[in-house]
């Protein structure tokens, strides 16, 4: 198979002519910025004529230009520049020069899509690394901010690290791990959360070692609390590292709270979390092994509402929560406003025909509700995926064993929670320091 690169339809060459020289310039259509080459580069060329690719350079309105040999020319075409070769009575000159003019089509900055804030400002992230860059610089005026620059798999991506002074040994880690990750990364790199899979830790635990945010407002009061972050080109979401499992439980919105109204709000995202995973595996329980925990009258009212229910108390939670994963994701996959209705239909008709049809109890609609709400409670938009999807073992150990089987799943879950890793630190601390810093709003 030959190595010799093809021209595709967008590789365009012109040649300008000036006195005794040559200029032979070849670009990429699809990714050089045209009103850049035209308004900057050929003016000075045509009115300087310089006479070599160093002469070039030292007159062209340019940052990052580079001079080259012939064999790199398709690599950096790729990459947004434009190449000049000089020819000089026929004969083309041995060093080729590099012009970066990449066209960037990025939005401008919007309201965030998927954290929401009901203080602070509404604006977001966007795929611009240095838009990205200049929003975490303008809020975060110190010198003790430092930025290291990166590029990202053989695609030479650009990215960059952000930290306080105090967090080099963190900054270390990760960029230790960012190039480790790096080496042999596929050409396509399509965003900084797949990007992350492949840092260690990455993709081996279902728990997510790393967080991801949107917000600006949100990078910056996790640089002030000592983490590190991780910001790269085309991805509208910084990484976050290293993350706790505390992190899953605040939001930028603490921010702008009073201080009681935090550890209560805090509070009931870790008892919303709890019912989450425990509320339907619950019901599942009872229904099957322990009806004499509760009174007569709890017992009757269960019992009248599964009278023509088809199906035994697990099969019904199972089926239930299958379709709320299964409405989660048709929702997710629609437009806003579309999405909206479809979630209204699909709660309130389905339900009450579930209901009226005998296929679904009352009591077992409801749980599911409840479930679900407290599952929509949490602050951390990886976390609430994850709840939805760690309901279904819980429900299956508490058909199995009972009440015992959901200890079981406590047991299983927390000991690989402490088995993860975020950036050589434990993902899970529980104690009372970690629980009053976590109270008090010192993450």
């Amino acid at each position: 198979m030959s190595n010799k690169p093809t021209k595709t339809d967008d590789w365009n060459t012109y040649r300008l002519a000036l006195q005794e020289r040559t200029y032979h310039i070849e670009w990429l259509s699809s990714m050089v910025d045209l009103q850049m080459m035209r308004e900057r580069f050929l003016p000075m060329l045509q009115l300087h004529k310089p006479r070599s690719s160093e002469d070039m350079r030292l007159i062209l309105p340019f940052e990052n230009i580079e001079i080259r040999g012939q064999f790199e020319k398709h690599a950096l075409l790729l990459k947004g520049y434009i190449s000049v070769t000089i020819e000089t009575a026929g004969v083309a000159h041995p060093d080729v020069l590099y012009l970066p003019c990449k066209k960037s089509n990025y939005r401008g900055i919007e309201e965030p899509k998927e954290e929401f804030s009901e203080a602070g400002p509404l604006e977001a992230f966007t795929e611009s690394l240095e838009t990205n860059s200049n929003m975490i610089r303008r809020r975060l005026v110190t010198e003790q901010l430092q930025v290291r620059n990166l590029t990202l798999g053989s695609a030479k991506t650009p990215a960059s690290i952000f930290y306080l002074a105090e967090s080099q040994i963190l900054a270390d880690r990760l960029t230790y791990q960012v190039e480790q990750a790096s080496i042999d990364h596929p050409k396509t790199l399509l965003d900084i959360s797949n990007f992350a899979m492949r840092l260690p830790n990455g993709k081996s635990t279902f728990f997510p070692p790393y967080e991801f945010t949107e917000l600006p407002l949100h990078a910056i009061h996790m640089l002030e609390s000592g983490k590190v972050i991780l910001v790269m080109e085309g991805s509208r979401k910084a990484l976050i590292a290293p993350t706790s499992f505390e992190d899953s439980f605040v939001t930028v919105s603490d921010l702008f709270l009073s201080h009681n109204y935090v550890v209560v709000i805090r509070v009931v995202r870790v008892f919303s979390f709890i019912m989450a995973l425990t509320l339907t595996p619950l019901y599942v329980a009872v229904n099957t092994y322990h009806f004499q925990i509760f009174s007569i009258k709890l017992i009757e009212t269960m019992l009248i509402s599964r009278y023509q229910v088809p199906f035994s108390a697990f099969f019904e939670a199972l089926i239930m929560e299958l379709l709320v994963l299964i409405q989660l994701e048709a929702v997710t996959r629609l437009p806003t406003k579309l999405s909206q209705s479809a979630g209204i239909v699909a709660g309130i008709v389905l339900g009450s025909a579930a209901v009226e049809a005998g296929l679904v109890s009352n009591v077992m609609l409801v749980m599911v509700a409840v479930s679900a709400l407290f599952t929509l409670t949490s602050a951390s938009v990886q976390m609430r995926n994850f709840l939805f999807v760690l309901k279904i073992p819980c429900l299956i150990l508490a058909q199995l064993y009972g009440m015992t089987g959901i200890g079981l799943f406590w047991f299983l879950m927390l000991s690989r929670m402490f088995a993860v890793r975020s950036l050589d630190q434990p993902f899970a601390l529980f104690g009372l320091l970690p629980f009053s810093r976590y109270l008090k709003g010192k993450e």
